[in-house]
């Protein structure tokens, strides 16, 4: 019988978990940033990495910039180790095809975002790393279990639904610190993966024949309390059916 080869020993690896698209993140991650601070390959980073001056020269690198190890090596291990839970999970819930192509497209599209706030504000902005598409992973994973809770840097429990929106704050900030306008334009990677988890119908059936409950009402997400004429509407329906309850009782003491 054949022996097992290097080759085999690593296509078991990578999708013994079935998470091939994580997991080579994660190692494209550790040699990049290996071959950078070891071997001075500081060409990586600029042949991979997004900047707004050259993007435009060097397309490829609106979805590259993720696959570069940036940072110290505490925070690549952190940021390695959290796209192993959230972008696993999605992974195996949605499959390594439609993973990969959500990653990469949200990718892009917060480079995009990224690439017009700059033009509009005149400024020259690098991404690098995994920590913008991380906020957007973290943003799906939220909206699809909102109530679950983690030990926020492994001490502070916290439910997800805050995280996300923590997630939201620290990319507005961290973009912010340059012009208001680009630190709003950073989060479009974010608002659409709050978009890609919304239930879409784009007038297609789904339960047609199939035997389903049919939901009369669509299921709100947590960032529904945030927004003001959302909440203004509930308030709204609220106070006509409380009318409509009353009127009735109303009625029935009349006859």
């Amino acid at each position: 019988m054949r022996g097992y080869t290097t080759g085999d020993r690593i296509t078991y690896w990578l999708f013994q978990d079935r998470i091939p698209v994580t997991k080579m993140l994660i190692v494209a991650n550790l040699a990049t940033f290996i071959a950078i601070a070891l071997f001075k390959m500081s060409v990586i980073g600029y042949f991979l990495g997004f900047n707004t001056a050259t993007a435009l020269l060097m397309p490829w690198t609106f979805v590259t910039y993720p696959l570069v190890g940036a940072g110290d090596i505490i925070g690549l291990l952190f940021g390695c180790y959290w796209l192993w839970v959230a972008g696993g999970s999605l992974e195996r819930s949605w499959s390594s095809a439609r993973f990969g192509a959500y990653f990469f497209l949200m990718c892009a599209i917060s480079t995009l975002g990224i690439w017009a706030g700059a033009f509009l504000i005149h400024a020259q902005v690098p991404v690098i790393g995994l920590w913008l598409p991380l906020a957007g992973v973290t943003i799906s994973w939220a909206m699809l279990n909102p109530e679950q809770q983690i030990l926020f840097f492994f001490v502070i429990p916290m439910k997800l639904k805050y995280l996300a929106l923590l997630d939201v704050v620290l990319v507005l900030v961290s973009y912010g610190q340059m012009h208001l306008l680009l630190g709003l334009f950073a989060l479009i990677g974010c608002a659409f993966s709050y978009w890609y988890i919304l239930p879409h119908d784009f007038g297609l059936s789904r339960n047609r024949g199939g035997g389903q409950v049919v939901r009369v009402h669509r299921r709100r997400s947590f960032l529904h309390k945030l927004n003001p004429f959302a909440l203004l509407k509930d308030k709204r329906e609220k106070d006509r059916l409380r009318k409509l309850f009353e009127d009735s009782f109303g009625d029935d003491e009349q006859r």
